[in-house]
């Protein structure tokens, strides 16, 4: 059964700087910590203490220069109390018990806006006058953190996730600086708890292995076990949906029964890829409807999505494609990483509603670091052998070209999950072989899981079928790949033909753009196999350091930061 404990409360902790209308720098907290989604040693959320020290050193400014700290949640005992109802309704005495105990302790020690306050002025050293604190609405920093973001004037937003305070899903208008929520879906329905769920049953795990299942699902047959996802996800007469099987006592049982044992959790299998296609089927199909629903009756002909499942690129694939909307921006970083660039975006919004948000253009946001800082994280390796290279870009390119595979490391580090160019591993997108190798000697990961191509903004409509009008620069889409260019960008298409592509444009990532271009004089390909710069369970690199460690624990040929060219010293003879 779905408890849906408040202990996860504060996963993916990150911290975002607003002045004047202007984000100036967002980070999660794991990038600092090393521990994935921001959890301690311990297993518990903390506040982001690092990524908030960042913050302020970026914007040159202290806490006593801070106007106004927004925090992305709004618990009040109330609320637990009527959470704690709908969720705990039809279980046993002692449970519910249990679970009220639960509730009650979380609230008391972690999410009352006062408790939050107060660890906030112990991080920062300095009272916090209640009036400077906006406890944000988790659902509503994830649309404004969707709709301010973006450069959309006037929007239908829509938030999906696990759970927030007592919502799962909200939808509001964003129309000229102001933000007007509309509706929401409460708990116990909850679609991204659903997903998480199965993903379990499936053998990954339990928090953060969503995407894993929704890359099995393109070698499922969605129709198997159809009848048994219209049970767990059915439809409302209002366009929304009812998970009330997740509630169940027995759900374990009940999947296992209804879907069949999985012979090897964690694996693919044709149960589990059938299983993992009929969840997404679902998930398209209830999505779409309500959008469906929410467009006609309040006329939006454009759509700002925020929250955990707005992450499922093939779920953002299908809402482009239907053509509903004239325009489609999802945040990049959509999950509870990007909920604090929100609550500091509605906090700005609310306090000056006619003083205008600068839509945040690219995913830049995080800590850069200078050729002094990666030389002295070098000088600290023993095992490297690196020089300064003329014109780096030619250089990494005529690697890829020969089949190397390259860490990727220059300038300011992305915000959210997707590696845009900055924090990078890159290969060629035409090589199965090099593919297979990146999945098992760098990542170690999954061979069924797709990687994504990076393809220059002039060539994008050449390869991919991307509408006119769409920028793309996220990597949170996926769009069909041009027939014609299939077999030749084997790399990175997946087995339903689909990329989730990125577009880089030369005055968002300037070096990235240039890499493209020398890479396409040599094979006529402006393509690149793009993935994060990490290995599997890690956060993504984020100093000098962090790339350097990776890089020698890792199947990577070479590392190039900033101008800097680094290989093993005792390693395999330079590509050529």
């Amino acid at each position: 059964m779905q408890y849906f404990p408040l202990g996860l409360i504060g996963h993916d902790a990150a911290a975002a700087i607003v002045v004047n209308g202007r984000l100036v720098a967002t980070a999660a907290e794991e990038r600092f910590t090393r521990h994935k989604h921001g959890f301690n040693l311990a297993g518990r959320t903390l506040l982001p203490r690092r990524a908030i020290q960042y913050c302020l050193d970026e914007a040159r400014c202290d806490w006593s220069q801070v106007d106004v700290v927004a925090h992305y949640c709004r618990f009040t005992r109330e609320g637990v109390v009527a959470r704690l109802r709908r969720v705990g309704a039809g279980l046993p005495p002692r449970l519910y018990g249990i679970l009220e105990a639960e509730y009650g302790a979380a609230f008391c020690d972690r999410l009352a806006p006062t408790i939050v306050r107060e660890e906030l002025e112990r991080i920062a050293d300095r009272p916090i006058a209640p009036e400077r604190f906006d406890s944000v609405p988790h659902h509503l920093a994830h649309a404004a953190g969707a709709f301010y973001s973006s450069d959309v004037p006037d929007a239908l937003c829509v938030t999906l996730d696990g759970y927030g305070e007592e919502e799962s899903a909200l939808w509001a208008r964003g129309v000229e600086g102001r933000l007007e929520p509309l509706g929401s879906i409460l708990l116990p329905t909850s679609l991204g708890a659903l997903y998480q769920i199965v993903t379990t049953f499936l053998g990954f795990r339990t928090f953060g292995d969503e995407y894993k299942t929704m890359g099995l699902a393109a070698y499922g047959d969605p129709d198997r076990f159809a009848d048994v996802f219209a049970e767990m996800l059915s439809e409302e007469a209002d366009g929304t949906w009812s998970t009330a099987a997740l509630c169940r006592p027995d759900l374990g049982a009940w999947l296992e029964d209804r879907l069949g044992p999985i012979e090897r959790p964690g694996t693919r299998s044709a149960r589990s890829a059938d299983v993992a296609a009929a969840l997404q089927a679902a998930t398209e199909r209830a999505v779409l409807r309500l959008l469906r629903c929410l467009r006609e009756r309040y006329g939006a002909t454009n759509l700002c999505l925020g929250g955990g499942v707005a992450l499922n690129a093939c779920l953002n694939g299908r809402i482009v494609q239907s053509g509903m909307f004239d325009r489609v921006f999802v945040q990049p970083a959509a999950a509870d990483d990007g909920a604090a660039l929100g609550a500091a975006l509605y906090a700005h919004a609310r306090r000056d509603p006619r003083g205008g948000l600068e839509p945040i253009g690219h995913a830049f946001w995080g800590p850069m670091y200078s050729d002094t800082q990666i030389e002295d994280a070098l000088r600290q390796a023993s095992d490297v052998a690196w020089g300064r290279v003329p014109s780096i870009e030619a250089r990494t390119a005529k690697l890829l070209a020969d089949g190397g595979i390259v860490g990727w490391y220059q300038g300011r580090m992305e915000a959210g999950p997707r590696a845009l160019g900055a924090r990078s591993i890159l290969a060629t997108p035409t090589s199965a072989v090099v593919r297979d190798r990146i999945n098992a000697l760098v990542k170690g990961r999954e061979p069924f899981r797709p990687f994504a191509p990076s393809v220059t903004a002039e060539d994008a409509h050449r390869y991919f079928h991307i509408p006119d009008d769409t920028a793309a620069p996220f990597m949170v889409v996926t769009y069909p790949v041009r027939e014609r260019f299939r077999s030749r960008l084997e790399g990175v298409v997946h087995v339903d033909g689909s990329a989730r592509v990125q577009v880089v444009r030369q005055a968002q990532a300037p070096r990235y753009h240039r890499l493209l271009c020398e890479f396409a004089a040599l094979t006529g390909l402006p393509v690149l196999l793009n993935t994060s710069f990490n290995r599997a369970g890690e956060p993504i690199v984020c100093t000098p350091a962090d790339a350097v460690q990776c890089f020698l624990r890792s199947g990577l040929d070479a590392l190039v930061m900033g101008d800097y060219l680094i290989r093993r010293r005792n390693g395999a003879p330079e590509l050529r």
